[in-house]
């Protein structure tokens, strides 16, 4: 199920194998890292679990403002970006103007690094490792501090994913380089989120040897091979799509980030959800049916304290994505019997107000 990534990767496709952009921004000298311990988690109390909104376009999240819950505004909404041209450079601003608009939120920003259709596997993140998108960092780093408000970052989300395709020693070295920079600027608003596709992890040594080299006998391969560290990752992210995920409480990839998680006292994230249509063929009359999928996900925050966090992909796919199977998964297009189970349901979950930002402990 890959179709949402063309909704992402036309926005770069130009720029993939592009060169990074030029900008007045300079890199402080002998700026080192700021200590680990500075680095904020942004984590909510036992009980709370914060509400995104997402994802991306602002039509859908003005549609679910205005027809099916403005008040509370929800804690945050969720962004893309990505390190190539100019993408930061034009995309912060913008995120900044929407987010101005609701006081006491969030941002939710998942940074693109490639695809394995668009070159050889880490193609991307070498290049962030050789310093190739410095500058955009640095501009990036320079976004983020004028937001004045807390910021979650995901950096090559869906890491394990075979539509990725990340060896794990290049994703490990770009995420730490990355983090590194980050910090080198000064950035104190930004929490990391390693965020898991939620599903088998594709250690693709069948398909790429000259990538990912044969594992000693015996070696799991899970999440914990592209693990950058405690010191490097504030939060733990998952995606969770439709009912092919079946039973939450027993899907084991899904209860070994959780435990994982846990073992390493780390918050978890539901980074990228939708309860979105897994038949094939493409259905544009398709809405939300009924409350099977939101009871398994509303259950997974319910039942594991660790879980602190809900993103949910409020949109129709297909008007976003012609080629995409996916359907309309805004909760004012479903069923009645949907919305209420929605309504009587988020009202659970943190959302904006101004207790929140004291909650997570973000001092403005």
């Amino acid at each position: 199920m890959n179709q949402k990534y063309i909704i992402v990767a036309f926005l770069v496709i130009t720029s993939v194998f592009g060169v990074s952009c030029k900008n007045d921004v300079t890199e402080p000298d002998n700026k080192k890292p700021a200590p680990v311990t500075e680095t904020p988690k942004y984590e909510p109390p036992d009980g709370d679990c914060l509400f995104i909104l997402g994802q991306s376009n602002t039509i859908f999240m003005d549609a679910y403002m205005n027809k099916v819950r403005k008040t509370p505004t929800p804690a945050g909404f969720a962004f893309y970006t990505s390190l190539s041209n100019n993408a930061v450079q034009q995309d912060m601003p913008r995120y900044k103007t929407y987010l101005d608009k609701y006081p006491n939120t969030v941002l939710q920003l998942a940074i693109w690094t490639g695809e394995r259709q668009w070159g050889d596997p880490g193609y991307y993140l070498d290049d962030i490792v050789d310093g190739k998108y410095d500058q955009n960092i640095i501009a990036l780093a320079s976004a983020c501090k004028t937001f004045d408000r807390p910021i979650f970052i995901r950096l090559g989300y869906e890491f394990d994913g075979s539509h990725n395709a990340y060896p794990p020693d290049k994703y490990i070295a770009a995420w730490r380089y990355f983090v590194d920079k980050m910090r080198g600027q000064g950035v104190t608003n930004v929490a990391y989120v390693w965020h898991s596709w939620g599903v088998g992890a594709y250690y693709g040594h069948d398909d790429f040897p000259d990538y990912y080299p044969e594992l000693p006998a015996g070696t799991a391969v899970t999440q914990e091979l592209w693990y950058p560290g405690d010191d490097y990752v504030d939060w733990v992210g998952m995606s969770i799509f439709g009912i092919g995920w079946g039973n939450l409480a027993t899907n084991s990839v899904v209860q070994w980030l959780i435990t994982f998680a846990e073992t390493h006292n780390k918050p978890v994230m539901l980074a990228e959800t939708a309860a979105i249509r897994t038949a094939d063929g493409a259905d544009p009359a398709w809405v939300i049916p009924n409350t099977k999928w939101l009871e398994q996900v509303f259950g997974l925050c319910r039942d594991n304290p660790a879980v602190k966090a809900f993103t949910y992909i409020n949109v129709d796919w297909m008007a976003d994505n012609p080629s995409s199977s996916w359907g309309d998964t805004q909760i004012q297009s479903s069923t009645p019997t949907v919305i209420t189970y929605w309504l009587d349901h988020i009202k659970s979950f943190q959302h904006a107000d101004s207790t929140l930002y004291g909650k997570i402990g973000y001092v403005q």
